[in-house]
């Protein structure tokens, strides 16, 4: 696994979404290099800490913004991103039993997240018509 690098394809077109994905992009490229570094666990945990709490940030504020955009499979959309926070606390979890956070589970986070942003965010931006 290398670092999430931003592509401009990964861009919804909101800046102030767009800003909050790249700051998950940020904090999970930290849990990276800690890790890569062989970083103990108590280095690792309190960046994992503030992914949890960045990404509970933004899914409250993505909502509130979709919600205004369109009803239409918001429920659907909460619960892709409630699934996302349970596996972080499982990650969390499992990570501190074993004392290290393992490349595969970074590789979840990773592909879940791009997917997410290039799959799921858009469509609310065209139901809004907001799209560009």
């Amino acid at each position: 696994m290398t670092q999430v690098i931003w592509q401009d394809s990964y861009s919804i077109g909101i800046d102030t979404i767009d800003t909050q994905h790249k700051q998950l992009f940020d904090i999970m490229n930290k849990i990276y290099v800690a890790s890569e570094d062989d970083s103990d666990i108590a280095v690792i945990m309190p960046l994992f800490d503030q992914l949890q709490d960045y990404t509970k940030y933004h899914f409250d504020e993505e909502e509130q913004f979709f919600t205004t955009l369109s009803q239409s499979n918001i429920e659907q959309h909460k619960s892709e991103h409630q699934f996302f926070i349970d596996e972080l606390e499982k990650i969390k979890q499992q990570s501190l039993r074993i004392g290290t956070i393992s490349l595969e589970l970074l590789y979840f986070l990773n592909d879940w997240l791009v997917n997410h942003i290039q799959a799921e965010d858009p469509k609310y931006i065209v139901q809004g018509n907001l799209a560009q």
